[in-house]
């Protein structure tokens, strides 16, 4: 499932090619992955890309919304109209795709197909289905976003703020807690393993036994991983594309997650393990990770 720096890519990709057109029309084969009325869709103008944790928003001249998830398998694709023989071409594809998002559209893992009035498509593949497109009202968006916590790109992501969560969960271990999406919204397996290895603290550590001082170090390390995120496109994770279809940067710069069997890249001497807490694959070194 795509983090908070892969949405992000995706959204800055959309930004730069659908504000400002309009939907001529739209089509869709699953009733879950459309959820709305589509006649309150067609007309309208896009007015702006916006996300919230691992969900695109996509604002309406009408003062409605199309929330987007790409869950585990969701992918968007803009094809634009060519000026040669005005086939349509692909110049975004950002998400998880099948081996032939590159191929002609729609395909058989196309579930929406929103048609502009320039004549180009935006595509929402989804391959198993697990994905969905929302229409909402201002207050249905604020209604979902409740069901968030603060992103830790937020300047409200404070110590003290963790500290009150923590609170009420004293004994879930701190890889638990982080990608607790009403807690750290927009963390992920990728970005919470390599914040814990760069703060050198524990997954199995328990949050009642995190030390005052390593708080504000996680906060900082949290930060640095999600920047580095954004700035080399996300990370390529199986088949992960950003937005000009491509793979991301990140994968080149991690140092735990999918390292299993290797050095580890400090001095400690340790090789890096890959144990399950709380059903989830987590990677870490066991001798420098404390």
């Amino acid at each position: 499932m795509p983090e908070l720096p892969e949405v992000e890519t995706i959204r800055r990709g959309l930004l730069k090619r659908i504000v400002g057109k309009k939907i001529v029309d739209l089509s869709f084969d699953w009733p879950k992955s459309f959820q709305g009325d589509k006649a309150e869709v067609i007309g309208q103008t896009v007015e702006g890309v916006e996300r919230r944790a691992k969900v695109i928003q996509i604002r309406l001249s009408n003062d409605l919304s199309l929330l987007f998830h790409l869950k585990m398998t969701g992918q968007l694709i803009h094809q634009k109209l060519s000026t040669v023989y005005c086939p349509l071409t692909t110049d975004f594809a950002g998400g998880h795709p099948d081996h032939e998002w590159h191929h002609s559209q729609p395909n058989k893992h196309t579930r929406i197909i929103f048609t502009f009035d320039d004549g180009s498509k935006l595509f929402f593949n989804d391959m198993r289905k697990f994905g969905w497109c929302k229409v909402l009202t201002a207050q249905g968006v604020e209604a979902l976003n409740q069901d968030y916590g603060l992103e830790p790109l937020d300047e409200g992501f404070t110590v003290f703020y963790l500290l009150e969560k923590a609170k009420r969960l004293p004994n879930r271990t701190i890889k638990q807690f982080l990608m607790d999406q009403t807690i750290a919204a927009g963390m992920g397996n990728i970005y919470t393993d390599e914040s814990l290895f760069e703060a050198k603290i524990s997954p199995l550590r328990r949050v009642k036994d995190i030390k005052s001082l390593e708080w504000p170090l996680l906060i900082a390390t949290m930060k640095k991983v999600l920047d580095l995120g954004i700035k080399y496109g996300g990370t390529t994770d199986s088949d992960y594309v950003n937005a000009e279809g491509k793979k991301g940067g990140m994968q080149d710069y991690l140092k735990v997650y999918h390292k299993t069997g290797q050095p580890c890249v400090g001095d400690c001497g340790g090789v890096i393990e890959r144990i399950v807490v709380g059903g989830r694959g987590t990677h870490f070194c066991p001798i420098c990770q404390k």
